[in-house]
């Protein structure tokens, strides 16, 4: 998945992405207990990790 690219080139992602990154967030809040309370920060630590590995070549499902 490209996130890091679409992000950096403005583009947008396909509903196929956002489906397979929704998909892995849900497994991440499931393995790391994530209250629905606490969603927003988790999501918000998700998406910069997921950001960050993007970018060294790691594929998005590799992302916890």
């Amino acid at each position: 998945m490209a996130v890091n690219r679409a992000a950096s080139k403005s583009e947008r992602l396909s509903a196929f992405d956002l489906d397979a990154l929704r998909e892995v967030f849900r497994k991440s809040v499931r393995e790391h207990d994530v209250s629905a309370a606490d969603w927003a920060e988790h999501a918000k630590l998700f998406l910069k990790r997921t950001t960050k590995r993007e970018a060294g070549k790691e594929t998005i499902g590799r992302v916890v």
